[in-house]
């Protein structure tokens, strides 16, 4: 069975479940891998430690096609940027890690240059896109899909996918400063591009 077809049956078994009810229930030599890899395609979310939801075939399917029209948005701009933060941790982990996000609460966390704000406010209203400056009052309660604009005097960026982003070593510091959450992509990250952080992922089933 692959993650898919196991992925149809946990959508008609619980929509919130804990690791140690997914053990108990679906039989596999190591039921943290399945979750781990699973959360990595975007099949199931990690509410918190133990604990995971099911992600709806529609959810899943809307969230990856405005996401990556969400990202391709950005270029268009046509002004420097990088992602940083979660968007980060996407790109670094070429999509294999997304948290704390799902389709009803979804900020793209974008850093730009102080001076380009204005350029960005307006290019953002030209297209019809709801964002907020980090660190200043939302204008309306955020759901769904919105841009997150942190501002910076200047930027340092790497390039992952054609996208610019945060260098690795930032990205890999942020996720270091939020280890709770961020622990798995760690160990991505850390086979992915031979960091030598020695990091090694279990979730307990307790």
């Amino acid at each position: 069975m692959n993650y898919y077809e196991l992925w149809n049956i946990m959508a008609r078994w619980k929509k919130e479940f804990t690791v140690k009810e997914f053990a108990s229930t679906f039989v596999s030599p190591d039921h943290n891998k399945v979750l781990f890899d699973m959360a990595r395609k975007g099949l199931v979310q990690r509410l918190g430690w133990g604990r995971y939801r099911v992600v709806p075939q529609e959810e899943y399917v809307k969230t990856k096609t405005d996401v990556a029209k969400a990202y391709e948005l950005v270029r268009k701009a046509e002004l420097p940027y990088i992602f940083t933060g979660p968007d980060a941790v996407f790109l670094w982990t070429k999509g294999g890690y997304n948290a704390d996000r799902f389709f009803g609460f979804y900020p793209i966390n974008l850093k730009i240059k102080r001076k380009d704000l204005p350029k960005w406010r307006r290019f953002f209203s030209s297209t019809r896109q709801r964002f907020v400056v980090g660190g200043g009052p939302a204008r309306e309660t955020l759901f769904g899909l919105f841009y997150l604009l942190q501002v910076a005097e200047r930027l340092e960026k790497a390039s992952v996918s054609g996208f610019s982003v945060e260098p690795l070593q930032n990205t890999v510091k942020f996720c270091q400063d939020n280890v709770y959450t961020y622990e798995p992509a760690l160990e991505m990250l850390d086979e992915m591009y031979d960091l030598g952080l020695g990091v090694k992922y279990r979730e307990s089933s307790a």
